[in-house]
């Protein structure tokens, strides 16, 4: 409960008046599950930085709306942290929240799209929180959309070392499309995390000398194999 965890924060208030509105924070009991030692981390640096209370409840709005969504609300948590590390403007650590947030539900949605019948409500945090950071990437939902709908629905621990390497891919510059192809050559010959990452270390360093997708593609699984 975040409620009671910003309890242990405010206890020790010099201001009697501050410490009252940081309690009356404490008593809205929203329900997280997060690390309490976090949790009163990130609260004492928005005090630190003078944030008042609304401000803070503003900042853990996402969070609280991902959690009531069943979403993973730490992934949420994380872009508050990180911006508040960074000293980000309070208005930018929201936005980038919300806007996490909202890949957490394109996330969902694309797995309950999923014609193998995995998905939804069901599927794993990890899973939704590795398709949101994907999707951050910039890799476009088309893309994730087909590699989920490859026959046959391939196992959720695969699936997520196949969307590392579609996000490796995608921040190294790589076509989306291209990034497609090496995504279904990885689900279609049932490569483990080991063979991934040698394949995505091979068409990066080749990218780097010059040389074309194409030519990269056709001694890719040649090499490999």
């Amino acid at each position: 409960m975040v409620g009671l965890l910003l309890c242990g924060v405010v206890s020790g208030s010099a201001e009697p008046s501050a410490s009252k509105e940081w309690k009356a924070l404490c008593g809205e009991n929203i329900q997280l599950g997060l690390d309490a030692e976090r949790v009163n981390q990130m609260v004492g640096l928005c005090r630190r930085r003078g944030l008042s209370t609304g401000d803070t409840e503003k900042l853990l709005a996402p969070v609280l709306a991902a959690s009531e969504e069943s979403l993973p609300a730490e992934c949420v948590f994380i872009k508050v942290e990180e911006g508040l590390a960074k000293q980000v403007d309070a208005d930018r650590i929201v936005a980038a929240a919300e806007a996490r947030l909202e890949c957490l539900r394109k996330a969902r949605k694309l797995l309950a799209s999923n014609p193998s019948g995995r998905g939804g409500a069901g599927s794993p945090p990890h899973l939704i929180t590795r398709i949101c950071i994907v999707l951050e990437s910039g890799l476009p939902e088309e893309v994730l959309q087909e590699v989920f709908n490859r026959p046959g629905g391939p196992r959720y621990g695969r699936l997520v070392h196949v969307l590392e390497a579609g996000e490796t891919l995608q921040l190294a510059g790589l076509d989306p499309q291209n990034t497609q192809q090496i995504m279904n050559d990885c689900l279609d010959r049932n490569l483990n995390r080991m063979e991934i990452l040698r394949a995505v270390d091979y068409v990066l360093s080749e990218q780097r000398n010059g040389r074309g997708f194409k030519a990269i593609h056709a001694d890719l699984w040649v090499r490999s194999d």
